[in-house]
């Protein structure tokens, strides 16, 4: 059996990690893997299996893949093309039905659709989905709350929707946590370091993160683990904040385990997510966490507070209240509380969905 994965491209983003994961669990299991990618690049190309095979259509946007995405489906006959990020979802869809004997198509939901954005991307992406959702034979959730969110907004058959968690821990996090953090602050810790991770957009509200940070005794500094295009608007931000030397943006970071592993609390300050996958990587070490409520995903995998602070969007003093409540004491948590992301779990829902779909 040939299972393709069907990404933009090799981005450092959540849904890339968790269909990597997905790949290095089939390819333990003996199933042939194509990662295959709209185009070259991206930080994430050493976190492809070695026995996994990647296969670049070479095409700038995933708007003219079509082609070249036929003609591999074609020559290759994978048994099943699970894709994820709605452009390629929407790719996955359309092209697969070009095919004969057409090829099952898997879409995965990795966030909350548009009506808890503003961007004209984005209403258009949902848009997209709306109309060709319905044309896949399997349509995977990140959790119960996008489940029910693509079924209340997109209108879609909540038969066909499979609620799979992110299969984030593996025994690879915790050998990555065991490397040399690299961040001075992490490295060399004077007062409460707290660690943010995402990409610099809308979305992570990171403007409400450094309005709680301004509100934190002077001994409290943020690192944010991530790339944006509101780099320079934070920095902006940070500086009329007064707490420009207290923050610090180093990037994207291949392996943040470390910095997990070191920090005194790890911060989600988003409007919207899906399952973040942040929070479930904090699960495992003894940092304090701290979310805010949003839809969906914060409330389910820290159980309703039981393994984190859990306060309102857009509001900075409830979030450096949580903060200065999770700086007091680091704690461990049970392995109940990601045993259900652990990869190989999760692996076996994808196979068995897979075996499903071949079968009929």
């Amino acid at each position: 059996m040939r299972v393709a994965l069907l990404l933009p491209e090799l981005a450092g983003g959540g849904a890339e990690r968790v269909l990597l994961e997905v790949a290095h669990g089939l390819v333990e299991r003996g199933i042939d893997v194509d990662v295959v990618v709209i185009r070259s690049g991206g930080p994430l190309r050493d976190s492809v299996p070695d026995a996994a095979r990647v296969v670049d259509l070479d095409v700038k946007r995933t708007l003219f893949a079509g082609r070249r995405l036929r003609r591999y489906l074609v020559r290759e006959r994978p048994a099943v093309v699970i894709s994820g990020l709605t452009p390629t979802n929407v790719a996955n869809i359309v092209v697969s039905r070009l095919v004969r004997p057409r090829i099952p198509t898997v879409v995965t939901q990795h966030n909350m659709t548009a009506a808890h954005s503003t961007t004209k991307a984005d209403r258009g992406g949902m848009l997209a989905a709306r109309w060709s959702f319905p044309f896949a034979d399997r349509i995977v959730a990140v959790s119960h709350g996008v489940a029910a969110d693509l079924v209340g907004t997109l209108g879609l058959d909540a038969g066909k929707i499979e609620v799979i968690e992110n299969p984030v821990i593996s025994s690879r996090l915790f050998a990555d946590a065991d490397a040399p953090v690299e961040h001075p602050w992490l490295a060399r810790k004077r007062g409460r370091v707290l660690l943010a991770v995402g990409r610099l957009t809308g979305q992570k509200d990171f403007g409400t993160l450094l309005q709680a940070v301004a509100l934190l005794p002077p001994d409290h500094r943020l690192v944010v683990l991530g790339e944006g295009e509101l780099r320079e608007e934070l920095l902006a931000l940070a500086e009329r904040l007064g707490i420009r030397e207290r923050v610090d943006f180093p990037g994207f970071a291949a392996n943040p385990y470390p910095s997990f592993a070191s920090a005194d609390v790890v911060v989600l300050s988003s409007r919207f997510e899906g399952l973040p996958t942040v929070l479930i990587e904090a699960l495992p070490f003894t940092c304090g966490i701290v979310s805010t409520d949003c839809p969906s995903g914060p409330r389910e995998i820290l159980d309703d507070g039981r393994w984190g602070s859990l306060v309102p969007c857009g509001e900075p003093a409830a979030l450096a209240d949580a903060i200065a409540s999770q700086t007091t004491s680091r704690r461990t948590r049970p392995r109940d509380a990601w045993m259900r992301y652990e990869v190989t779990f999760a692996v076996e829902q994808y196979i068995a969905m897979i075996n499903s779909l071949t079968a009929a």
